[in-house]
């Protein structure tokens, strides 16, 4: 799938044009559609999940349990509670989105939320997989053509300025995911056309001693493993450092031990891990090959577990590469957490030291991630902060 400048700037008129009738629609009217486009939606990606797995590399059962899991968010409640949040506001004309490969159902979020609010959508879909935002488009129209005309699709390689040009020039705002180099090059292109910027990220996870206690040590254990399964560790929102507060009673290296037998290995299995590609497996061989010699890994079939200091933060390749760093509590974790600066997206917490990370976090002059519980870091809730912002964010008049 290619599409050429004509074809681009044609698909920007008429979802553009859409957006009069998408507007006109009652707010209701709007989260009932988007509602049942994505049980339509979920229904289809698990007839073809085969497919997708091969667009993005993911094993079926990943592919099945990521579009089980964020299509699931996309409930009428849900939809209403986020739209009161919003309310009071006029949305701009059109939002043009340029989507990255690495997460495929990181679209849902970025279209569905502006056609709630209004905002009709022309996605930019990655030349690497284009399925996914292909079978939300065709989705939308099925459950009503006259909304699902504000939503359409194109590809076009990287580089071509005349199709970019295209995609952006009637938009009031641009939405880009991507490397932080890709959102810069973009940005400098678009003039005075507003960006919302979604670039590199990361994400981190904590755990408290008492998450680590005997009782809840199991649920912890499952938590962690989701989290880091999720995606095969490839998104922004996927944990590549664990702080634990090592005690007496609990060493960093008896929790590493119980993650990977009880949590990791058995997660091969439920939700197995894709091929690893050959450029991650080279940075893969280098990372553990760096972490046995800076302190403890523990190898799995299709997973690492290593035990290493705060300082300085060594980044995994992801792939179920993960990094358990030991920490004498929350104040330790935070100020090694610190020098990520914006680049820290989420943070997992356990449910007893939540409440105490999210003030922390609001409290930094230096960090903008919001905080979760573990186990959810990859399923955000649709109206959970999206790089310091609340979702919305790019999508009203000013």
């Amino acid at each position: 799938m290619s599409d050429d400048a004509s074809a681009v700037g044609a698909r920007a008129a008429a979802v553009l044009d859409a957006g009069g009738v998408l507007r006109a629609a009652t707010l209701e009217e709007r989260a009932d559609w988007l509602a049942e486009a994505a049980l339509t939606l979920e229904r289809e990606a698990h007839h073809g999940s085969k497919k997708l797995s091969e667009a993005t590399g993911l094993s079926a059962p990943m592919v099945e349990w990521a579009a089980r899991t964020t299509l699931g968010t996309i409930r009428k409640d849900a939809m209403l509670a986020l739209a009161q949040e919003a309310r009071g506001r006029s949305p701009i004309a059109m939002l043009s989105v340029v989507l990255a490969a690495n997460v495929f159902t990181a679209s849902v979020r970025g279209i569905v939320v502006p056609l709630l609010l209004g905002v009709p959508v022309l996605v930019k879909a990655s030349s690497r997989e284009a399925l996914f935002p292909v079978m939300l488009r065709d989705a939308l129209r099925r459950i009503d053509s006259r909304l699902g005309a504000s939503m359409d699709v194109v590809a076009f390689g990287r580089g071509d300025l005349e199709c970019e040009a295209a995609l952006v020039t009637l938009a009031e705002a641009v939405s880009v995911y991507g490397s932080d180099e890709t959102v810069e090059a973009i940005a400098a292109r678009l003039g005075d056309i507003p960006l919302v910027a979604h670039g590199h990220g990361v994400s981190v996870a904590y755990c408290g001693a008492d998450a680590l206690a005997k009782v809840p040590i199991g649920d912890t254990i499952a938590d962690l493993s989701l989290d880091i399964c999720a995606y095969d560790q490839r998104g922004c929102l996927s944990p590549q450092l664990v702080y634990i507060e090592e005690t007496t009673q609990s060493s960093a290296e008896h929790f590493a031990r119980r993650l990977a037998d009880e949590g990791l290995g058995p997660m091969s299995k439920t939700l197995p891990r894709g091929p690893l590609p050959l450029s991650i497996g080279a940075a893969q061989a280098q990372w553990r090959g760096i972490a046995e010699v800076e302190g403890t890994l523990i190898r799995g079939h299709d997973y690492a577990v290593a035990i290493r200091p705060p300082q300085p933060i060594r980044w995994s390749p992801g792939f179920r590469n993960v990094t358990l760093v030991p920490v004498r509590g929350l104040d330790e974790a935070v100020r090694a957490m610190e020098p990520i600066g914006t680049n820290l997206k989420c943070v997992g917490a356990d449910s007893v030291s939540l409440p105490e990370v999210q003030a922390r976090l609001a409290a930094s002059p230096v960090l903008s991630a919001y905080a979760c519980t573990t186990g959810t870091m990859q399923t955000p809730s649709l109206n959970a902060p999206a790089d310091g912002h609340p979702i919305w964010h790019g999508l009203f008049q000013t």
